[in-house]
């Protein structure tokens, strides 16, 4: 059913708006920086490279949405979480409620979307290599020293706690067996069907980690992967991210050679929303809270009309 003020009309041929350039700009807007230095160094990219970088940074923030908590076996016996108990309660009913957990995010993630690295040295600040190898967060606890972080995985829905532990356990393998011992059916990670040899130190991992090389780690005598990222790539960013980069990416470059699809894919959305669709639409690329996600979409300014990409 049309919704009142909505036109069936066909396209209006309105001037085609330069999604690619509205792309770009959107994300210079969005990510922050701590320099203009930096800011023009990500301006400066190729439209790929910053997509990817930028959903990078992306992927750091916890999108806030309630989410049922689970906490792997033995967490409530952990030292650290007996030690702070209240603190930590705190914090798992803030993440079920849906709070915004930004200021639990290190400054990094919150203040350093893209840096200027340094000659011959590919990450930094703006990359959390534990999350684009394991898709494990690590949060900072309120009223408990930066020496302890809570270290989880957020889906969509759900929370998994694994362990309050250090700072920079970057690398701890107990991590990931907390993971697959708590939630076997769960499918945040998966064996890989390879010969197991010697495992590599935890140092000889970080430097695997830091040029781009994803390494199984080994619980009970089988290789594990994360699932939700499918390791690294060679960026340092994770597989999983890269693809949705690009599916972006792909999308808003369709969207720009078949603009009077997407504006009737607009209209429709309108009508069924009951938004009244203008003469002259006004349709632009944003970056946006979903239901339970961040990602873009195209929206027509006037009567609020959304589509995610």
């Amino acid at each position: 059913m049309v919704g009142e003020g909505a036109s069936t009309e066909e396209p209006s041929g309105a001037k085609q708006p330069d999604f690619i350039a509205q792309f770009r700009a959107e994300m210079v807007r969005v990510l922050p920086t701590r320099s203009l230095q930096e800011k023009a160094a990500f301006a400066a990219l190729d439209v790929q490279e910053q997509t990817w970088r930028f959903m990078n940074w992306l992927s750091r923030l916890v999108h806030p949405h309630p989410r049922e908590v689970h906490k792997a076996v033995g967490f409530d016996e952990l030292p650290n979480v007996q030690a702070n108990q209240r603190q930590v309660g705190k914090l798992l009913d803030s993440i079920a409620r849906g709070d915004n957990l930004i200021g639990n995010l290190s400054k990094d993630a919150r203040e350093q979307g893209f840096c200027i690295h340094r000659a011959n040295r590919k990450f930094g600040a703006d990359f959390d290599l534990l999350l684009n190898e394991w898709g494990i967060h690590h949060l900072h606890i309120d009223g408990v020293d930066d020496g302890k972080l809570l270290y989880a995985i957020f889906v969509p829905g759900f929370a998994y706690i694994l362990a309050v532990a250090p700072h920079r356990e970057w690398t701890s393998k107990r991590l990931v067996e907390a993971a697959v011992r708590s939630w076997p059916q769960k499918g945040l990670f998966v064996t890989c069907n390879v010969l197991l040899g010697l495992g590599p130190t935890e140092q000889e991992h970080k430097a695997l980690r830091k040029a781009g090389l994803t390494t199984l780690t080994t619980v009970s005598d089988r290789g594990w992967i994360s699932a939700l990222t499918v390791g690294l790539t060679t960026a340092l960013v994770s597989v999983r991210m890269s693809y949705e980069a690009s599916r972006v990416l792909r999308r808003v470059h369709n969207a720009a050679q078949h603009y009077n699809e997407t504006e009737r894919q607009l209209r429709k959305n309108a009508s069924l929303n009951r938004l009244s669709w203008p003469l002259q639409p006004d349709v632009t690329v944003c970056c946006v809270r979903g239901i339970d996600r961040y990602c873009f979409a195209f929206i027509e300014r006037n009567s609020g009309a959304t589509l995610i990409i």
